[in-house]
């Protein structure tokens, strides 16, 4: 979809969360998933591109295989695209991987101390600061000091001091932001599968 762009892309700001698809995969499917369902749900979201990628994903045992399909759709619908999207827009790519401990607050289900679609958003308006151990108040500040430093200079390294050098993600330099505890650099995130 975005590896033939041919609109002026804009400086940003781009990412995805470690088990994006996770709560998605858990909603849809309320049951555990055999193998034999895997192989036969795959083709259904993945179209012709299911054999591929089974070939290289195969079933994991005998048991549910919910958790493969969910790191599956997570790469597939948010992840490569992203990151081909970051590629051609020299953005400042993130991956975030922190767990939003919910503590009741909101009805998390299967993404209850997990890394979820949207569960960045928490720690970046700090929704549940009162709630936070130090550690989620360290991610919450870091992150929230990142964007609001791009919101001010379209640089999210400053003027505010951060704790590591983000840069934009280039061909020659693929280094993501990950927000885990503690905050570091993860090179080529997913490059292998996404590539293959």
């Amino acid at each position: 979809m975005f590896s033939s762009t041919s609109f002026p892309l804009k400086p940003l700001i781009i990412g995805t969360m470690t088990e994006e698809a996770l709560g998605y995969v858990y909603g849809e499917l309320t049951q555990p998933l055999s193998p034999l369902g895997y192989l036969t749900v795959g083709p259904i979201l993945f179209g012709s591109n299911f054999s591929a990628i089974a070939m290289r994903y195969p079933p994991e045992g005998s048991g549910d295989q919910r958790p493969l399909l969910a790191r599956l759709v997570t790469q597939w619908v948010f992840a490569c695209p992203t990151r081909v999207l970051a590629h051609k827009a020299a953005a400042y790519s993130y991956v975030f991987g922190y767990p939003l401990h919910t503590m009741g607050i909101i009805n998390a289900g299967i993404c209850e101390a997990r890394a979820c679609h949207s569960y960045e958003l928490p720690f970046l308006f700090q929704a549940f600061w009162l709630n936070f151990t130090n550690a989620d108040r360290y991610i919450s500040q870091t992150l929230a000091t990142y964007w609001t430093n791009y919101a001010k200079s379209k640089n999210p390294n400053h003027p505010v001091k951060v704790p590591l050098a983000w840069s934009k993600l280039a061909s020659q330099s693929e280094k993501y932001l990950n927000f885990t505890d503690p905050v570091q650099i993860t090179t080529n995130y997913l490059m292998n599968d996404c590539n293959f």
